[in-house]
């Protein structure tokens, strides 16, 4: 298991460049992408310019946002579809462990049962293009009740509805995302943590919470950075799925507005703190690295190589 830096969730902004050296700088070994932006450079250029910051800077890419809604209309799902091989052809060259999918909570489409049907024929179709190139389709689902504002029909809102979907997906592209707080509000269990293939786990997202909100009351502000109030079992979390085999990303996912004021190296900073305390209580190998580190360091930097921004 190593360290992931999700940047966005921290609202942590910044060139492709400066956000690898901050990853860099601070100890991770892995970061996830803005996958529209490098489309973007790859269709400017060529693959192998667009991701030379990437490739020169050894860091493991982890994963990126999907960005396609599974409860649009159709015509717009077909075009999506049609768009998605080539974000998915560069993330598989990559070595991209996951591409990241956001399950509906609510729909104002169907009810339960002929929506479930749907979205996994959806999810399906897209499993396709992901197993082709290699890289996992990683399925999150939300107890945040923003994401259920003003919807008719409720859909993967608990742990319970979020394994019977997983289940009811054929492919072995299909995998989860584990996320420490919507796992809790959700009624998971480690049990039930622990009877998942390693394999099949796309990414750990840790966070923590003052207590424990039921669905009804879980909003995205309630989520605060791993280690804050000690009421989620991070640690334990990452020794069940440590046992399972798995061996991926594990990222830091509270709400941006525990960093107000904060500059972006204090934030990332502070997350590879958390982090490092939840490996280190889980006994699994980890390393702090700082600012004055890198100066003392041998390892090339980005403008070492010829890189800089």
């Amino acid at each position: 298991m190593y360290k992931n830096l999700n940047a966005a969730v921290l609202g942590v902004s910044g060139r492709q460049s400066e956000l690898i050296e901050l990853a860099m700088t601070y100890g991770f070994k892995g970061l996830d992408v803005d996958a529209v932006d490098l489309v973007k450079r790859v269709q400017r250029s060529d693959f192998e310019r667009a991701t030379r910051f990437l490739t020169s800077s050894k860091m493991a890419v982890s994963g990126f946002d999907v960005g396609i809604d599974l409860d649009c209309e159709d015509v717009e799902f077909e075009k999506a579809l049609v768009a998605l091989p080539v974000t998915v052809e560069i993330a598989g060259k990559l070595g991209t462990r996951a591409g990241f999918l956001s399950l509906p909570a609510a729909t104002n489409r169907k009810a339960f049962p002929e929506f479930f049907e749907m979205m996994t024929r959806r999810v399906e179709r897209l499993a396709e293009i992901f197993e082709k190139h290699g890289v996992l389709l990683g399925l999150s689902f939300s107890t945040a009740a923003e994401d259920r504002e003003g919807m008719q029909y409720q859909f993967i809102q608990d742990v319970a509805g979020f394994l019977a979907f997983f289940h009811a997906c054929k492919s072995k592209a299909v995998a989860l995302v584990i996320d420490t707080y919507d796992w809790t509000v959700g009624g998971g269990t480690f049990e039930q943590l622990g009877a998942i293939s390693g394999n099949r786990i796309a990414a750990l997202r840790i966070a923590d919470a003052e207590s424990i909100p039921s669905v009804a009351d879980s909003v995205r502000a309630k989520r605060q950075m791993s280690g804050t109030s000690g009421t989620i079992d991070n640690v334990r979390f990452v020794s069940v799925l440590s046992k399972t085999g798995y061996d991926g990303p594990i990222s830091s996912f509270p709400d941006a507005s525990n960093f107000g004021g904060m500059t972006r190296d204090s934030i990332v900073a502070k997350t590879q703190d958390a982090l490092d305390h939840v490996l280190a209580g889980a006994g699994l190998p980890t390393f702090t690295r700082r600012p004055d580190m890198v100066i003392e360091s041998t390892a090339p930097s980005l403008e070492d190589i010829g890189l800089e921004a």
